[in-house]
């Protein structure tokens, strides 16, 4: 299901049924973007399944002309359970080779145009790459509020 060319590519927004056949490249992406931990991936990677697999989740790639997967973004719309604004969640961002910020541009304009049909609010997302907060800020988005975490041993 093309969504939209692009400069000797293509975005294609993936369909639930079509997941199986992508999932080894999606769980590589996702787990690579989210950084998640050995001992969290039976859980994390078992509730993404789920979501892609009901369409609580999405999932685009880009494929270049060759039909190479070049990048895949996964997201979610969800509700804000303080203003119940509808508003889209960028879950994975992940680039399996250095693009410019031109072609990130474009890719998001497509995400833009999903954006606007959901009638969200607006965006958000969390990371711990600098490239993508660079790629980001470059986008528009603005720094909301920084997460720090504890870890309590023993528990």
């Amino acid at each position: 299901m093309p969504v939209k060319d692009i400069e000797n590519s293509i975005i294609v927004r993936i369909l639930a049924t079509q997941i199986p056949q992508l999932w080894e490249v999606v769980k590589f992406a996702c787990t690579q973007a989210d950084e998640v931990d050995k001992e969290d991936l039976p859980y994390y990677l078992n509730e993404l399944l789920h979501a892609l697999l009901s369409d609580k989740a999405q999932c685009f790639i880009r494929l270049g002309e060759d039909r190479t997967l070049l990048a895949l973004i996964s997201t979610r719309v969800m509700v804000d359970k303080i203003t119940g604004k509808k508003y889209l969640f960028i879950q994975c961002l992940y680039s399996f080779k250095m693009v410019e910020d031109e072609v990130w541009k474009q890719d998001w304009s497509i995400i833009l145009d999903f954006i606007k049909a959901e009638k969200c609010s607006y965006v958000s997302f969390n990371s711990r790459n600098e490239r993508i907060w660079e790629i980001t800020r470059m986008l528009g988005f603005k720094e909301k509020y920084r997460r720090f975490d504890y870890e309590v041993g023993g528990v």
